[in-house]
């Protein structure tokens, strides 16, 4: 579908299954965005940038339908758009079907077999310790006959128990009656606590991994981003922190910072060289309150809503990526390094989660809203792209009234994409 006056197209399209963190760095380059959606009404279509609409199945679900669709709509472009990725199971899907996608699309996708390592908790669990990467004492739980034996043997406590997959891990019963929020992980403080779950995680659909719990709050969560071309040259990076999460632990990123910590960036590019990475990347590190030592939880090859503040401390790496791809000949100059304080804000994520911030003392109402009025990039309120936010609050409005009522209703469509951070 296209908008209306839109003119004609010079330059190849940017297809994004994504959010609007992944859109509005592209479109604010200049770059003409497709967005991929599983429902036309969806909040994201409405953004300035946006000049097309490509429907799809969800991917999680239907991933081949997918493809047949984004293959159409390549195959209908004057050339071939570049295709990102924002979620773990956009990524999977565009991984398993390359070869498919490549006549039609410009790609930038790390080794097949390195993707489904680094997604599978459990895969990435065996990389980890055969290059010595410096995780968390980690042991994986795979369902049979062992199961409950094996979470027997498990004696460092607390510890934190993560699904090898997180594919319909918010909708799960697990997740329902455990959790009860958008955590990705659970914790377990003592044996008893895991005694008590291990009949419910023995009858979830994956594998586990259960991972010695590193104390302190989100805000210890350090991260790396990266894009790195398949010679090894690392064109664009930056650093950043959590400030605050949905819920409070484990949670969903709703508020964070770009930071310019020389040993996150350093330990960043080392774990890359073991892993022999190109590609887009994310590396979550937690540092250790006592030792200040940074222990590795996740390596996540994708897009995520990093990339918005990361463009505005003046690292576009989305755009640098479609730079190389769409004028891989020329020669460009050096990217400086991202400019630290910037700040990122889900108005919606941080507002439900403020309340669980002042219980802990740790904000108070007027802090927030100075950090609100000072905020750099606060995704539902930007004023040059406001159609989006204005959406995505009435859409809101109409669930807290529905929710009032007692008639909470679930929309079909495109799912909220909890990966995305």
């Amino acid at each position: 579908m296209r908008k209306g006056g839109a003119g004609v197209r010079t330059e190849p399209t940017a297809c994004v299954i994504g959010d609007l963190s992944l859109i509005r760095p592209l479109g604010k380059a200049g770059v003409p965005v497709a967005a991929v959606v599983c429902d036309p009404h969806d909040e994201v279509v409405r953004s300035r940038y946006v000049i097309e609409t490509v429907v799809v199945q969800d991917p999680v679900d239907r991933p081949e339908q997918a493809v047949a669709e984004l293959i159409r709509y390549g195959a209908g472009c004057p050339a071939p758009p570049v295709l990102y990725y924002q979620g773990d199971h956009d990524l999977l899907m565009v991984s398993r079907w390359r070869e498919a996608l490549a006549p039609y699309f410009r790609l930038l996708l790390p080794d097949p077999v390195l993707v489904e390592d680094l997604v599978d908790k459990l895969r990435f669990a065996a990389l980890a310790e055969r290059l010595e990467l410096p995780v968390p004492l980690t042991r994986t739980i795979v369902r049979g006959p062992g199961f409950q034996a094996r979470l027997r043997e498990w004696d460092r406590f607390p510890c934190i128990i993560k699904p090898a997959t997180r594919a319909h891990w918010f909708d799960s019963r697990l997740h329902r009656e455990v959790i009860r929020s958008s955590q990705k992980v659970i914790r377990a403080d003592t044996r008893r606590r895991l005694e008590e779950l291990t009949p419910l995680l023995a009858a979830h659909e994956t594998d586990f991994v259960i991972q010695e719990a590193i104390e302190g709050g989100e805000e210890r969560i350090l991260s790396y981003h990266a894009y790195v071309r398949p010679d090894g040259e690392v064109v664009g990076e930056f650093t950043g922190r959590k400030i605050r999460t949905l819920p409070r632990t484990f949670g969903l990123s709703s508020c964070v910072e770009i930071t310019d910590e020389a040993s996150v960036m350093k330990l960043g590019r080392e774990v890359l060289e073991r892993l022999r990475f190109h590609g887009v990347v994310k590396l979550d590190f937690k540092q250790e309150a006592e030792t200040e030592r940074l222990c590795l939880f996740e390596v996540n090859p994708r897009y995520s809503l990093w990339h918005h503040p990361g463009a505005v401390a003046g690292v576009n790496i989305p755009f640098l990526v479609y730079r190389d791809l769409v004028h891989p000949e020329s020669t460009w100059p050096t990217v400086a390094r991202a400019r630290p304080g910037v700040r990122w804000m889900c108005l919606r994520h941080d507002l439900r989660t403020l309340p669980q911030y002042r219980a802990a003392g740790e904000i108070t109402v007027a802090g927030w809203l100075r950090q609100l009025l000072t905020c750099d990039v606060v995704e539902e309120l930007s004023w040059k792209d406001f159609l989006p936010g204005l959406m995505g609050g009435m859409a809101a409005l109409k669930a807290l009234a529905r929710a009032v009522l007692g008639k909470v209703v679930r929309r079909p469509g495109r799912r909220g994409n909890p990966e995305s951070a």
